[in-house]
């Protein structure tokens, strides 16, 4: 009696299942982790008190960017922070403004505001720094860049993680099943 042509049938099948679920899953990490959302600015800070201006910078795409203080590390826990920020055009024209005044928490990652500018455009961002940040020296960085690709696509981390679970975890199961249904009947021939 052969079964071979089902045990190859279902093996291809439990394989199939494995790549279908892993791939979007395998896609999305890459596009995470790979530079396709560059920041056009990314520059060390020390946020003392004063003005800093950053070197100028274009932007690549007309959708949001997202304008933040990051922190290589953790800041020390109760670090206030108090400033005004603008991006400001080549022109001399305020593209966007904000202020900010709180106390970080143990996060490393503080957004200051977010704009639209026009793709293209040269454009720098002044910070004036109304009291001393303690402690943070020039681990901070102040970043700029677009939102659009990292947020949507951590957004679908969930939805692909379902999609792996529901496809690839019974394609992972059968091909288990087949191994061990392979290994029973190769002790039986060995008899």
């Amino acid at each position: 009696m052969k079964y071979w042509p089902w045990y190859k049938i279902l093996v291809f099948f439990g394989f199939l299942l494995v790549v279908v679920g892993v791939m979007p899953g395998a896609y999305v990490v890459f596009q995470l982790g790979s530079g396709n959302h560059a920041k056009p600015l990314s520059v060390p800070v020390s946020l003392k008190q004063g003005v800093f201006t950053s070197p100028e910078f274009t932007s690549d795409s007309s959708g949001p960017y997202l304008v933040e203080l990051d922190w290589r590390g953790f800041p020390p826990r109760q670090t206030a922070v108090d400033l005004d920020w603008m991006i400001v055009a080549d022109n001399g024209s305020v593209i966007q403004q904000g202020t900010l005044s709180t106390i970080l928490r143990g996060a490393n990652t503080l957004p200051l505001g977010q704009y639209k500018p026009s793709s293209g455009q040269h454009q720098k961002v002044v910070l004036n720094v109304h009291t001393d940040t303690a402690g943070t020296g020039v681990n901070a960085q102040l970043e700029v860049g677009p939102q659009e690709n990292s947020l949507t696509l951590s957004s679908e981390l969930p939805l692909v993680s379902m999609w792996a679970l529901f496809v690839a975890l019974p394609g992972a199961l059968l091909l288990l099943v087949m191994l061990i249904v392979k290994a029973i009947r190769e002790r039986k021939a060995a008899r």
